[in-house]
């Protein structure tokens, strides 16, 4: 947990939290006028990012920093060929870091929540990363839906997801939409098949990894990295059954599950 967060973990719910809070996001705009650059580095990849608001500041600045544990090891794992799913992109920093690292792969990027989906694009071509951004959610099969935004309506929204029992409350946005599932891509020839993949959909993991059976069984899927949200043993399970041995990363976050990624260990042994 970073220091910043730390405190604030301490002083939640109290008054001097919400003075506090105000008074660093109307610092962090006023400073966002000056479209600032702000640079991210983990584990030797660099990446540049322009945000345009508090949360995407705040996302930059902090949140990544509480998986720097997971980022550093998929960083340390990328091949210069690989073709990465980062499915539940946001707005690019997994996407940009490893598509930095690609000299003959590609990065597939799927952001359904559209705000995202346009910061995502302006920050890949900002890094010189030619992706494919897919906005269509992905699921288990092709369906009608909504897609839920819980957190904030602007970009950087972290809180977005088909599912509605992980993310508590009532969605700010309800967004109609049609979901389709990863194999579905691979097997109309409209994504190439992945290699590694990042999985961070709040709480609609279970779907999207089964909609992408056939893709990760493949002999070139090496590693599945999955943030769970109140689904980890389902999670664990799932990757097992689907023939990968698993590992957990434990978050730097006051609350959730570890992350866990699913790996081919006749390939990969490198655990921290």
């Amino acid at each position: 947990m970073t220091f910043v967060g730390a405190i604030g973990g301490l002083l939640r719910g109290t008054r001097a939290h919400k003075y506090a809070t105000l008074v660093h996001d109307s610092a962090v705009r006023a400073y966002l006028r000056s479209n600032p650059r702000c640079f991210v580095e983990s584990g030797g990849a660099r990446a540049v990012f322009t945000p345009t608001n508090v949360v995407e500041w705040g996302n930059l600045n902090y949140r990544i920093w509480e998986e720097d544990c997971l980022l550093r090891h998929l960083l340390s794992q990328v091949r210069p060929d690989d073709v990465f799913f980062d499915i539940g992109a946001n707005i690019g920093i997994y996407s940009c870091l490893v598509g930095s690292r690609l000299t003959d792969g590609t990065v597939v990027s799927f952001e359904p929540y559209p705000p995202n989906a346009d910061r995502l694009e302006a920050n890949l071509e900002a890094n010189g990363i030619e992706a494919e951004v897919i906005r269509s959610p992905l699921s288990d099969c092709r369906r009608a839906a909504e897609f839920n935004v819980y957190d904030t309506a602007d970009s950087g929204a972290q809180h977005g997801s088909l599912d509605t029992i992980y993310p508590r409350g009532t969605p700010l946005k309800r967004i109609p939409t049609e979901t389709t599932s990863g194999d579905t891509l691979v097997e109309n020839g409209l994504a190439p098949p992945p290699t590694v993949a990042k999985v961070d959909v709040q709480g609609a993991g279970v779907d999207v990894l089964t909609g992408l059976r056939k893709s990760l069984t493949a002999d070139r899927c090496r590693l599945v990295y999955v943030e769970t949200h109140n689904n980890y043993e389902q999670i664990t399970d799932l990757l097992q059954r689907l023939g990968f041995s698993t590992h957990s990363f434990r978050l730097s976050r006051e609350q959730g599950q570890p992350a866990i990624v699913g790996y081919d260990d006749d390939v990969v042994d490198f655990f921290e």
